[in-house]
This record gives structure tokens, sequence and C-alpha cells, in this order.
């Protein structure tokens, strides 16, 4: 039985409040962001093939992450739905309905996964040849190249039931509330997948192309999230005490409306990262094929220089939701005012530090000359704009938490999609490979305008709120 933590989310002081929801999360979202780095440099060590075929894997991996994710969110808003129908004088909910949420969650987690994989199976080679693994002048790169990608991605779908069931999991602990205990999971998986990582990614050299290196990287992944899938499935299952004769009683086309606006919503704004990354490879493997590898790079750097606005992602949307719904606005403008001069002080700090350090953290990254002097364009020209991508961040999850899921995907589809590739492309034409990396400084600068309009018009005009239908949150007693 939980309790309603209501009253406290609504009278906490903000900047408490969110330290206090931030700091748990904070290692386990570093080490997520960290690993893809991680493995990108273990792999970039050994040699450019098989980090170009990480790049051209990246549009299908990023979206299985992805998927994961947004399955995570649609299973907690929902579980979130069914604490919130409470007896209005002892704020309790009901255990058993919890219990067949989370069963039906994973079920249909898993289905869905199933088929999405078995799709992937049969399209990839196909996608994989349209992005360009197959247009190098050399026949035998162009063998290895196809084979490193066809092989990780075979191997990366089959663990990808797992990865969804893992991050499944991870979301329920955290709906209950137990959110150290979801970290501390998180934490030791990361771990344990960089242990495995390290050990099976090897030195080996670009000839041995299916025994080390990224295959070695798609084997760590399996056994790390099939380990721990196992562990996640028996701390659920002994916590909430779930039975056989459960399961077949469930309504599952109930279940399957009620997940699909949020799950659908979600996956979509997941997507468009995905997306972009696909293109970008198409364009830049027609252009420059040798710095296809250099993605893969990039990419992650972002991710890892963003993850403060991550852990904000996770920690603030249920704070802004309950204020919102509450009718606090002004606490709902603080948490964001709050949020937003976080992200700028760490940015710039991040920035500075990327900026003077460039020359030794690019040599780190990459022992390839080549890539190592476009590694210290990247990092000059476009962390500082990591300022504006973080509050585009926290702009969509501040959306999806007061309502506005639709307002979420357009500024999600404005910056990610629309405006990272119109800018890179033009900076592509006419400064090559560092005028990519100037138009996503770009992209992400200008998205601050979507950002604040959208915060204008949502959030800071008060009144436009007023007709809205309210979330259905616990009720606070009277005289709280």
């Amino acid at each position: 039985m939980e309790h309603c933590k209501q009253h406290w989310m609504l009278n906490t002081p903000i900047l408490r409040l969110i330290l206090s929801c931030s700091l748990p999360i904070l290692p386990a979202v570093f080490l997520l962001s960290a690993y893809d780095l991680f493995e990108t440099g273990l792999i970039a060590r050994l040699c450019s093939t098989h980090l170009a075929a990480l790049s051209f894997s990246a549009p299908i991996t990023t979206a299985m992450t992805g998927v994961a994710i947004a399955l995570s969110i649609a299973t907690n808003s929902w579980i979130c739905r069914i604490k919130s129908s409470v007896n209005p004088n002892s704020c309790i909910t009901d255990k058993n309905e919890l219990k067949s949420n989370v069963v039906r969650a994973l079920v249909l987690a898993t289905t869905l996964t199933f088929i999405l994989a078995i799709l992937l199976y049969f399209i990839s080679p196909t996608l994989y040849a349209l992005l360009g693994t197959q247009s190098s002048s050399e026949p035998a790169i162009e063998l290895g190249m196809t084979s490193l990608v066809t092989t990780y991605t075979e191997i990366r779908l089959i663990g990808w039931i797992p990865l969804i069931l893992v991050w499944q999991i991870n979301g329920i602990l955290r709906s209950f509330g137990h959110i150290k205990q979801a970290s501390i999971m998180l934490v030791t998986w990361m771990i344990t997948k960089s242990v495995l990582s390290y050990s099976l990614i090897g030195d080996g050299k670009c000839s041995q192309l299916l025994e080390t290196g990224i295959i070695g990287a798609g084997y760590a992944h399996l056994i790390s999230d099939t380990l721990f899938l196992l562990i996640s499935l028996g701390i659920i299952i002994r916590s909430l005490g779930i039975k056989k004769h459960q399961i077949v009683k469930m309504q599952w086309i109930g279940t399957l409306k009620q997940m699909s606006v949020t799950g659908l919503n979600a996956s979509l704004q997941q997507l468009y990262l995905p997306i972009t990354i696909g293109i970008l490879t198409f364009y830049i493997a027609s252009i420059a094929e040798d710095k296809v590898a250099l993605l893969s790079i990039i990419f992650r750097i972002e991710t890892l220089g963003l993850f403060i606005p991550m852990v904000f992602t996770a920690s603030l949307p249920g704070l802004i939701a309950a204020n919102w719904w509450a009718g606090k606005i002004d606490r709902v403008k603080a948490l964001i005012i709050q949020g937003v001069i976080i992200i700028t002080v760490t940015q710039v700090v991040l920035a500075c530090v990327l900026y003077f350090y460039a020359e030794t953290i690019a040599g780190e990254i990459s022992q390839s000359t080549k890539l190592q002097q476009y590694i210290e364009h990247y990092l000059i020209y476009v962390p500082i704009s990591f300022i504006g991508a973080g509050c585009s961040m926290l702009a969509i999850s501040t959306l999806n938490a007061i309502g506005k899921s639709a307002n979420a995907s357009i500024l999600g589809f404005g910056h990610k999609v629309i405006l990272i590739l119109v800018f890179s492309i033009i900076g592509a034409w006419y400064a090559s490979i560092t005028g990519v990396f100037i138009g996503i400084s770009l992209a992400h600068v200008v998205s601050l305008v979507l950002v604040s309009r959208l915060f204008i018009r949502k959030v800071w005009r008060k009144d436009e709120q007023q007709a809205d239908v309210p979330y259905n949150f616990c009720e606070l007693r009277n005289g709280d």
C-alpha cells in the first residue's frame, strides 16, 4: 500500500524538491549516458571499420532503446493513474489492481517487442543498404561492413526483449516510490555491461571482423540485459506476490487501449532522434564516406553532455504535474525557472571544460589522427549549444506532464528533425563535416525560440489553462 505524497510535492521548497528527487538518480543516468561513449571509445581504438559499422547501426539501436524508454513511460503513466484512484479519506490504492497492471504491462511489452524484432530482422538489411553500407568502392570493405552491421543488429534484436523488460521493471519500481532501489539496479546493470564490453570488445584487428569489436559489444549487451532481466523479474514478482492464475483473468483489450495513447505518443517522440541519425548517416556516407565513423562519437558525446537534463526528464515531470493539476502554477513556473538555471550553469561549465581539453579528450576517444581533428572541432563548436538542447528536453518533459503531449511532439519534431537536419545539411554544403557540427550547434540554439514560445503560451498564460480537465491525482485532505 502506498500513501499519497502529494502534500510533500506541493509544499516543499523548490530547490530542495528538485535536489531530493534528482540526486538519487543522477549516478544511474550518468552511467547510462557514459556507457555509450565508453563502448564507442573501445571500438574506436580497435579500428575505423568497426566504428563506421556502429554508426550505420545507430538508427536501429537508438530506436530500440527509444521504444524501451517509451514503453516504460507508458507503464509509469498507467500505474500512476491507478494509484491515483484512491479513497479520498485514506489516499490508499488498490494493491490487486496494481499487480494486474504490472503483469499486463510486462506481457504486452514482451509481445509488442517480439513482433517489432521480427519485423526489423527482415527489413534491416534493406535499410542498411539504403544507408550506404554497400557503397564502398572496395569489395572487401563492403562485404566486411555489411557482415558486421547485420550480425551486430541480429544479436541486439535477440536481446531486445530483455532490454525492454529491464527498463519496464525499473520504471515500475520508480512508480512505486523505490527510486533508490531502481537507481542501484541501473548502476549495477551499467557497471556489469561495461566490464563485459571491456572484456569482449578486446583489442583485435580489423581483419578479425566477427570475433571481437562491435560483435563483442553486441554480446555484452545480450548477456548483461538477459542477466538483469532475470534479476529484475525476481525482484518484482517477489515484491508484488504475482500468481499465475491472475494472468488469465485480465482484460487485455482494455489494457491495450489504455496504454496505447501514451505509449504511441512517447514512442513517436523517442523516434525523432533515430530518424535524424539515419538521414545524417545516409547524407554523410554520400559526401564523405570516411567520416561516417564520426557520427557514433558525436552523438554519444552529446548524450553524455546532456546527462543533467536527462536526470530532470526523469525527476521533474511528476513534480510539475502534481503542482500543475493542483492549480499551483507559480510553483510550476519556479520549477521550470530553477531547472533552466541549473541546466544553463552546468552546461556552461561543461562547455568550458570540453573547450580547453578538446585535444586531450579527442586523443583519448580515438587513435586516428584524422578523426581526432574533427572530434576537436565538435568539442569546440557544439557543447555550448547544449544549453538549448537541455532546455528543449526540459520543455518536452514539462509539456507531457501538464497534458500538452501534442505540443511536446511538435517541439521534438521541430528541434530534432527539422532544425538539426536543415542546418546540418546546409552546413555540410559549405564546410563539409565541420559545417555539420556548426549546423547542429545552431539548431540547438534556435530551438530556444521554440521552447520560450511554448513556455509562454502554455504555462505563463495561466488563463488558457482554466478550462483544462484536472488530472486524476490524489486529492488533498481538508486543511492540507
